[in-house]
């Protein structure tokens, strides 16, 4: 399902509404709040069943960035050469809008998704958790865990990020209707935890189950710059919701 979900959702761009928060811990009071939109392309890599998802940031908060609209579209519509490269540019670009301390990449909705596909599998530990009834349809609850090698995820300094996590998977087609990624300790200097749990829904446009909406959190001992000291205990929380799926107008694949 994994390999053939992969090339279905090939050349599809998406909107998605996205709203940051910063809480802090002690009574949950919002200390900053940011809200996202943004077009978010879903590509597949050439001579592979892999596939990548990019982000581009239209506005912030309602100001519109400038030459966002469509850049990644047109991006895609270029050169395969140097597709990959500009694509990332504008996904690390936009990265630096999200709000809080914490450089993040892995906050789109199919991050989970890449553990089932068989070129990572053998690297995760799987079980069948339990049963359970979702949406009126019977699941598996799959619980995985990544083993410490050939981690999918490092850090900004490069350390390997073991993830683990639930997937929430019919079992007559293998078809993912939720997914939640959990990575501990992704920070150095303490105790430290990201969540990103996915619902996922069917779009009759594209006869597809796509990402209808994306919660995130992720609790840290945040530190001032050269502080060795935690100030005071905050989390950040994500929700981006998925809309408007439409496949591009020609095949899309990037090297």
């Amino acid at each position: 399902y994994t390999v053939e979900y992969g090339e279905s959702l090939a050349s599809v761009l998406a909107e998605e509404t996205y709203v940051q928060r910063l809480v802090w811990r002690r009574d949950q009071s919002v200390r900053q709040e940011r809200k996202l939109q943004s077009e978010i392309a879903f590509v597949r890599l050439v001579d592979s069943t892999e596939w990548l998802t990019f982000r581009n940031v239209l506005t912030v908060d309602g100001a519109a960035i400038p030459d966002a609209n469509g850049r990644l579209e047109r991006v895609l519509r270029g050169s395969a050469a140097s597709l990959l490269v500009q694509a990332r540019l504008i996904a690390s670009e936009s990265a630096r809008f999200n709000i809080g301390p914490i450089t993040r990449d892995i906050n789109v909705p199919t991050t989970a998704l890449h553990f089932l596909h068989p070129k990572h599998r053998p690297n995760c530990r799987f079980n069948n958790e339990r049963e359970e009834v979702l949406d009126g349809e019977r699941v598996w609850v799959i619980r995985f865990r990544e083993r410490e090698r050939g981690s999918l995820i490092r850090g900004t300094d490069g350390q390997n990020l073991p993830a683990l996590g639930r997937l929430w998977i019919v079992p007559a087609e293998g078809r993912v209707v939720r997914s939640e990624l959990v990575i501990e300790d992704f920070l150095r200097r303490g105790d430290s935890k990201a969540e990103i749990g996915v619902r996922w829904r069917r779009d009759a446009s594209l006869d597809l189950w796509v990402p209808a909406e994306m919660r995130e959190r992720y609790e840290g001992p945040w530190y001032e710059p050269r502080d060795s000291r935690p100030r005071e205990r905050y989390d950040i929380d994500g929700v981006a919701s998925y809309s408007n799926y439409r496949r591009f107008t020609v095949d899309v694949r990037i090297k």
